[in-house]
């Protein structure tokens, strides 16, 4: 019983790159110790993070003016796909995805050096803060604003759930300026946020809390909502990324479940019923992960007007087809399968924290919608 998810890869370097990192978290973030990380502080194994950064990977899509490998998305998203499989609780997402494209993309390459040569090499923590909304969402005025004071800047705001927010030395903040105009600023991270308890204790949680916080201004010019939504559609790759492999993961999890259970004198894998439901989730899982490398093909092409389109889309169906894989692994497994004995269960708590990130899949195809549309 082996439905077949065709990879994408095709390129022999692409496969070496996934087979190298494959390698890696299959031994580094084995079961146990994900389990004990997370049982510890939420979200987070430090050696295992400084391995990563020795190995340069988190600096791989960092420019290379800043001592960055300067890869492409397509190859960024191979590594995040292996992360999502193993569930591995590190900063790599908030800090080498989310930060250091918010930097690359917005601010001033003078001004973000340092901080961009800090992710690539000395294992310094970033989170980002988008002060707008979630994802490609407003909220009904801005989360955070900024404020001249003196020859500096101050933020006010509040954001709920900031990926690794606790434990950023600084905190890439996007605020609005005024009614039309953004900037990007870093704040230092420490005494501004709380960490907020989730389901899913893989990742690592913030609300955040600035009154006139000192900021530095990390912007050359003031910036409008579009850079911010395009930004979100890069960073919708790599959160789409990880759920991909979170959900082919899960569904291996379900078919190796499914051969060694025996009922009626018979693997219960052979059941044409159970046969018919994984196949129909590999069917999804697949179209999924076509969508993910699709869109990670298309931002390094830099045609950001179908990016617009791939990256929501590939967001919206990585989404459903994580929680739609780990709910029916948790159901092929019987009873077993919200217990603690099992890892299928910590998928599903992955799905349900994953779409509070950046934006569920009705909030993604509403912004796929409303660019097919296009301005009114």
């Amino acid at each position: 019983m082996q439905p077949v998810i065709t990879d994408p890869l095709t390129s022999s370097d692409h496969l070496e790159i996934s087979a190298m990192v494959g390698d890696f978290t299959q031994r580094v973030f084995s079961s146990d110790r994900v389990r004990a990380a997370a049982a510890g502080a939420p979200g987070f194994d430090e050696p295992a993070w400084k391995q990563m950064v020795e190995l340069g990977w988190s600096g791989l899509g960092v420019p290379a003016a800043a001592g960055g490998g300067e890869l492409g998305v397509f190859v960024q998203c191979i590594v995040h796909r292996e992360l999502g499989a193993r569930l591995a609780p590190s900063p790599y997402l908030a800090t080498a995805a989310f930060a250091a494209t918010a930097l690359d993309e917005l601010a001033d390459p003078e001004l973000a050096g340092g901080l961009l040569a800090a992710i690539a090499g000395e294992a310094t923590l970033l989170a980002l803060v988008l002060g707008h909304g979630r994802g490609w969402s407003s909220a009904p005025s801005p989360l955070v604003t900024a404020t001249r004071s003196g020859a500096g800047w101050v933020l006010d705001g509040a954001v709920p759930l900031v990926l690794d927010a606790t434990r950023a030395r600084r905190l890439i903040v996007v605020a609005a300026i005024d009614g039309r105009n953004w900037g990007l600023f870093g704040v230092e991270g420490a005494g501004v946020s709380r960490p907020v308890a989730t389901v899913d204790s893989t990742r690592a949680f913030g609300d955040l809390l600035l009154r006139e916080t000192p900021a530095v201004a990390l912007h050359r010019d003031p910036f409008g909502r579009a850079r911010i939504d395009a930004l979100v559609d890069r960073l919708a790759v790599f959160l789409a990324a990880e759920m991909v492999g979170a959900a082919i993961a899960c569904l291996n999890q379900t078919l190796d479940y499914l051969r060694t259970r025996r009922q009626f004198g018979r693997p219960i894998g052979s059941f044409q019923a159970l046969k018919h439901r994984c196949a129909d989730l590999a069917v999804g899982l697949t179209t999924a992960q076509e969508l993910v490398f699709a869109a990670a093909e298309t931002a390094d092409t830099g045609d950001a007007a179908a990016l617009a389109l791939f990256a929501p889309l590939a967001l919206a169906r990585a989404g459903e087809a994580l929680k739609r894989t780990s709910e029916e692994g948790i159901q092929l497994h019987g009873g077993v399968g919200f217990t603690d004995e099992f890892d299928i269960g910590r998928y599903y708590k992955r799905a349900l924290a994953d779409l509070e990130i950046l934006s569920g899949p009705v909030t993604a195809y509403a912004r796929m919608d409303a660019v097919r549309r296009g301005p009114a």
